[in-house]
This record gives C-alpha cells, sequence and structure tokens, in this order.
C-alpha cells in the first residue's frame, strides 16, 4: 500500500500533462494507467494538429484553456524534442452560403483577439493550396494552427513527470475506490493506492471511475472517428490544414498534412455505443472520400498507407467537464474531446491551480530535471544514424531495421529500456515509428517482434 498526495487515472495526453504539472511541486503523485501503454485510448487516433481555439465557443472555459494550451506548447515543447510546423488552417467555403459562415468566422475570431486570422478571396486560397477543387469563394485563414507529434507529446509529458518524481503504473486499472478518514484507497490489480486527492482522467472511462466512487452525474458518449493515411507523396498537393465551412453539428472532415510527411483525411463523427468499437467501415470511408472530393479531388488518385479509427470521449454536454468534487477529495476532467492534444497544458495548468495551494499544501519546486523524448521529425534534429560519431561509437545506431521510416536497431533497443519501457508492439510503433510507414511492418515486422519479444536485434 503506498501513500499519496495526489493520484492521477489515466495516462492519456491530458492525465500525462496534469501529471507534469504537478510534478514541479514538492509532493507525492502517481499516474496510473489501465492499459499496458499510454496513450492508448482517446489520445492514440486523432489528426495531430495544434489548434489556436479560434474555432471553439466563445467565453467556454474550452476556450481559455486551449488558447493557454497553444501558447505552452509553442514555448515548451521544443525544449522536450517535440516538433512543430504551423502550416496554418484554411476553412473553405464552397458557395455564398458557406461564404457567409466563415466571414462571420473571421469576424468573431478577430473581434475576440485572434489578430492573424483573415479572409481570403479565391486568388489567395488558390496560392496557397492550386490542387484544391476548382469553385472555392471564399477561406478563414488561421495562420498559427500547426501540425505536431501526437504520440510524442504525451510520451513526453509523461516522461517529464516520471524523471521529476512522479510514480507511473500501467497496466493498472482501478477497479474500486473507497474514501476512508479523508484519504482515497485505490484498488489495481498490483497494489492499493492511497491518495488525499484523485483526478480522473480517463477519457472513454472516465463515467465507470466516477460511478466507482459513487458519482454519476456524466455519461461518456464514445464518438468514432475514421482516417485515410495517405502515403507521404500525397504531400505535393498540400501543405496546410484544410477544413470545409462548418455546420450547426459538426466541423466536417479535415485534410491535413502529417508532421511525419503523410496528408491526413479525417475524421467522421460518429455516435457508437462501445468505447472500443473502433472499426473501419465501408460508409465511413464512402464519407471520407466524398469530402477529399469535395476538397481535393487529386487526393483520392494518391496510394494510401493506412486506415484506422480513433474515438473521442464525448458527453452529453458539449463543454469540457472539470468537476471540483474537493469535499470529497475528488476532481473529474472528462469530456475532453478534439481538442484535448492542443488544450492539454492549459488544462493540466488550470487544474494545478484548483489544487494548489487551496486543496493540497506543496510548495513549487525550485530546480526541474530535463527531459526529451528522441525527435522523429524534425528535420533540424538529426536521427541517431545520421550521426557519424554516434554510430561510430555504438554500431546499432547505424543498423537499419525499418527502411521506410529509418528506424535503427539502437532506437529500438533504446525504446525498450528508459523510465517509461515500451512493453508492446505498438508502444514501439510509437515511440519509434517503426513499422507505420509504406510496408506498414511487411519487411521489418518479423524481426521488430522478436527483438520486443527477447530484447535481442
Amino acid at each position: 500500500m503506498a501513500d499519496y498526495d495526489v493520484a492521477i487515472i489515466g495516462a492519456g495526453v491530458v492525465g500525462c500533462a496534469v501529471a507534469r504539472e504537478f510534478s514541479r511541486y514538492h509532493l507525492r503523485a502517481i499516474l496510473l494507467e489501465a492499459n499496458s501503454d499510454l496513450c492508448d485510448e482517446a489520445s492514440k487516433g486523432n489528426t495531430a494538429t495544434l489548434a489556436t481555439g479560434n474555432d471553439t465557443p466563445a467565453g467556454s472555459l474550452e476556450r481559455q484553456l486551449v488558447v493557454r494550451g497553444h501558447q505552452r506548447y509553442l514555448a515548451e515543447a521544443p525544449s522536450l524534442g517535440l516538433p512543430i510546423r504551423l502550416v496554418g488552417a484554411m476553412t473553405v467555403a464552397f458557395d455564398e452560403a458557406e461564404a457567409r459562415v466563415v466571414s462571420e468566422e473571421v469576424r468573431a475570431s478577430r473581434a475576440e483577439g485572434f489578430s492573424s486570422v483573415e479572409l481570403l478571396g479565391a486568388d489567395g486560397i488558390y496560392a496557397r493550396v492550386p490542387h484544391l477543387a476548382p469553385g472555392a469563394v471564399a477561406a478563414a485563414w488561421a495562420p498559427e494552427e500547426g501540425i505536431i507529434d501526437g504520440f510524442s507529446t504525451a510520451y513526453a509529458y509523461a516522461l517529464d513527470a516520471v524523471v521529476n518524481g512522479v510514480d507511473y503504473r500501467d497496466s493498472s486499472p482501478v477497479t474500486a475506490a473507497a474514501r476512508r478518514d479523508g484519504v482515497w484507497s485505490l484498488t489495481t490489480p498490483g497494489e492499493e493506492v492511497r491518495a488525499r486527492l484523485v483526478i480522473n482522467c480517463a477519457g472513454l472511462r472516465a463515467d465507470h471511475v466516477e460511478a466507482l466512487a459513487g458519482y454519476r452525474d456524466l455519461t461518456v458518449k464514445p464518438r468514432r472517428g475514421q482516417y485515410i493515411v495517405y502515403d507521404k507523396r500525397a504531400r505535393r498537393l498540400v501543405d496546410v490544414i484544410l477544413r470545409p465551412a462548418p455546420t450547426p453539428t459538426t466541423r466536417g472532415v479535415y485534410i491535413a498534412p502529417s508532421i511525419f510527411g503523410n496528408v491526413l483525411l479525417g475524421p467522421t463523427a460518429e455516435e457508437v455505443p462501445d468505447p472500443d468499437d473502433r472499426r473501419v467501415t465501408p460508409e465511413g470511408i464512402a464519407q471520407l472520400t466524398a469530402a477529399a472530393r469535395r476538397m481535393l479531388p487529386g487526393l483520392l488518385d494518391e496510394p494510401v498507407a493506412a486506415m484506422y479509427a480513433g474515438m473521442r470521449p464525448a458527453t452529453e454536454r458539449p463543454e469540457y467537464r472539470i468537476i471540483p468534487r474537493f469535499a470529497d477529495g475528488w476532481l473529474t476532467c472528462a469530456g475532453i474531446r478534439s481538442t484535448g492534444l492542443s488544450g492539454a497544458l492549459g488544462i493540466a495548468e488550470y487544474v494545478a491551480g484548483a489544487v494548489v495551494p487551496d486543496i493540497v499544501k506543496a510548495a513549487r519546486k525550485q530546480t526541474i530535471k530535463p527531459a526529451r523524448v528522441p525527435s522523429l521529425a524534425d528535420p533540424n534534429v538529426a536521427r541517431p544514424w545520421t550521426d557519424a560519431a554516434r554510430v561510430a561509437a555504438d554500431p546499432s545506431y547505424g543498423e537499419m531495421v525499418c527502411h521506410c521510416e529509418r528506424v535503427s536497431v539502437g532506437e529500438i533497443r533504446d525504446a525498450l529500456s528508459g523510465p517509461i519501457p515500451a512493453h508492446s508492439l505498438k508502444a514501439l510503433k510509437r515511440r519509434t515509428r517503426v513499422m507505420m510507414g509504406r510496408c506498414q511492418g511487411f519487411f521489418c515486422g518479423a524481426r521488430v517482434e522478436s527483438m520486443l519479444r527477447t530484447g535481442k536485434p
């Protein structure tokens, strides 16, 4: 049985960011994850874009935290080894009705402080995206929107937290919660965790965790989003984030370049009863291809590298559900949907500010240990196999395993060790991008599985 000041349930991007924020204080904190790896639920399937928040509801907590998250990401991500490219986002109108929608979006954005957002006419649109479908009449241009590495972001936050004193447990689902004498006792398969304060960041399972503590005032309504990943050859068609004009019910299907050179088409938005129903369906693919045909028809002639479905933890209400229950030593952080990746650092700051020092008294640390993840997509940071001195010192960095994504034996070995080692094939993929290229592991899959099983090349 271990005693903590704070226990955080759920190691998605928000839970990892919250854990990192608490690592800045002199207190004992633990991050509990039900799966064998972090970033394994909602955080593993998204568009990996960094939003400014201009298209979130004005005056909402979501906007406040996304704006702050965007600011902090730009300032803090480089020191963590995380790549950023501010490619800009374009919301495109193809008729006069849509033009009125995007014109109002620009007017409202500028009135609310997003001064870089501007309205483009046809000439400005096609100058930026020559391959866009004909007929565009107007667009809202947000140049400060960007693309990032969604997998490495959660890993960087968790690694930073662990290096600075937070305990981390994977494969530790909370199966029971009981409060006695002002302390929560959380039952996991490996241990009993005692904590004065529990923060529920369980995402798709947040309502189940809430129910363990006796709270039943929110219900997670899983929303599936299907994607098509196009081969890197498609990148010549687009290097900005493309969005259709929004409707009252949806922001629509995006076309977004990835930080790794691919092009993503998605997501759909389908309410499904089962949070594990991540099927890619014919109906979903038809919806995606129809969206591409309308915005960027040349994309449909490009080779497809992969298809997948993510899941967003929507609730019965559209806003963030950050609910303090401090009289009971509990804080709910739920309903963090599409903007969670962009808003995570803002959410973490907000949560920690609500807790310290009023609920948990703790002094801020004067010294923070640096943490950095391997940079997988920054052209200004050399990969190990390009560093002759490093290869000479350790030839494993010069022995290539995955030729599509250029991943070496040494990089896989490093991912299998360290403070948060990869315990599964999917974890290895997220840490290194091995098997995520054009051949999808056809060439290297057997060897990678052998390295995972034996720990040897």
